[in-house]
């Protein structure tokens, strides 16, 4: 008898079997431990990736917030320095206009005073100053009129008009006095410096009342002549095309009152009521065709039928045919029951299987069990399979 026969451990096993399982259970423990010491790495790593994943992210967010003060910032500059150079052409042109009119005051005023001076009536020389003034005096209402949100016209056509009466003096006395160039001089100079200073109150009134410039009112308007032209062609095709719906189309706007104004002439040449026409939106020509054809627009039941028959085909000539049943594919029964002996082909398939096979996978060569619940097999197909089970086989 040997000592370890001799002294059993506590649980009832020799020593050399409690000995194996303390080994056991020791390399239990350090591959426990490895494991979590593997699992404690992998979290670490997971973490570390965790942390700069969210550390980039935020950098990245910290990169678009300071591109976008950037931008801003650079925007505001630009619009600061675009409002300062604005600010400092309209103060150099208010102070050109402003020269402009004094200088042309200088010349047009002695004239009208030479005009007008008689020894026997000096009271005439106040009547340049009237004449002169007037116009100014004008100009200078005019002003008021558009700090104020007035209407200046009546003002600016009345400075117009006295000028104008400055100027056929000058030329008229000038003319006669000094020549014709004189002349010429001085009526220009009564009519430019009211003038010039008009247009300064002109660019205001147009700033304060946001007017679009001419030539974005030009392009508009020959963009609207070119939507026109080519809405006019598409309903004309429209017509042309499928007059059904079209007709629908048209009584359907007249019902939800999808009008526009006439015109005199079409961008064809042709005549036109004055009178409002009915021109349906995208959205009605589509409700009509849906009403008419029950499809979109550009869809009939020709045309589905003829694309599905197209994509069938080339489907085919891809594919092969559709239904066409795969080389080594069986049914269900032939697994559950023996090959006939009238079906070499059958048998042969069976021959050729693996030994654990039924055609379909490797199961021992027992059909899968069936369990409560499933559908039964007909009685016919259970007589058919008695029937072929008893045949005699190879």
């Amino acid at each position: 008898m040997s000592v370890t026969e001799l002294h059993p451990d506590q649980s009832g096993g020799s020593y050399a079997e409690g000995l194996a399982r303390a080994e056991q259970l020791q390399a239990e423990a350090e591959a426990q431990r490895i494991k979590n010491e593997g699992e404690r790495v992998r979290q670490e790593l997971a973490n570390e990736r965790a942390r700069a994943k969210a550390q980039k992210d935020i950098q990245r967010d910290l990169d678009d917030a300071a591109e976008e003060r950037r931008r801003r910032e650079e925007t505001r500059r630009e619009e600061a320095a675009a409002k300062a150079k604005a600010e400092k052409s309209a103060a150099t042109w208010r102070k050109a206009a402003k020269t402009i009119a004094i200088v042309c005051v200088v010349v047009s005023l002695p004239m009208q005073v030479m005009a007008f001076w008689d020894p026997h009536a000096w009271f005439l020389v106040a009547a340049p100053f009237v004449l002169e003034g007037v116009a100014w005096a004008l100009l200078c209402g005019a002003q008021a009129a558009i700090d104020e949100g007035r209407p200046s016209w009546h003002y600016r056509l009345g400075a117009l008009v006295q000028a104008l009466i400055a100027a056929g003096i000058n030329l008229a006395h000038g003319s006669a006095e000094y020549g014709i160039a004189t002349g010429i001089g001085g009526a220009l100079c009564s009519v430019i410096g009211p003038a010039i200073w008009d247009l300064h109150e002109h660019g205001r009134i147009t700033k304060r009342e946001g007017r679009t410039p001419r030539s974005v009112r030009r392009a508009e308007r020959r963009t609207a002549r070119a939507e026109l032209l080519r809405l006019d062609a598409v309903n004309a095709a429209r017509a042309a095309g499928d007059p059904a719906a079209w007709e629908r189309a048209i009584d359907l706007a007249t019902a939800l009152g999808e009008v526009r104004p006439g015109r005199r002439r079409s961008p064809f040449g042709l005549r036109r009521p004055e009178g409002p026409e009915v021109i349906p939106s995208e959205k009605t020509y589509a409700r009509a065709c849906l009403e008419i054809h029950g499809a979109e627009p550009g869809s009939t039941a020709d045309r589905i039928a003829h694309m599905r028959a197209a994509k069938r085909a080339v489907r085919l000539a891809q594919n092969g045919p559709l239904d066409a049943p795969e080389k080594d594919a069986k049914p269900q029964v032939d697994s559950q029951t023996p090959p006939a002996a009238d079906e070499p082909s059958t048998a042969r398939v069976q021959a050729s299987k693996k030994p654990g096979e039924d055609g379909r996978k490797r199961n021992g060569g027992t059909p899968p069990r069936r369990r409560p619940g499933t559908v039964k097999y007909h009685p016919a197909a259970r007589r058919q399979m008695a029937v072929t089970a008893s045949r005699p086989t190879d």
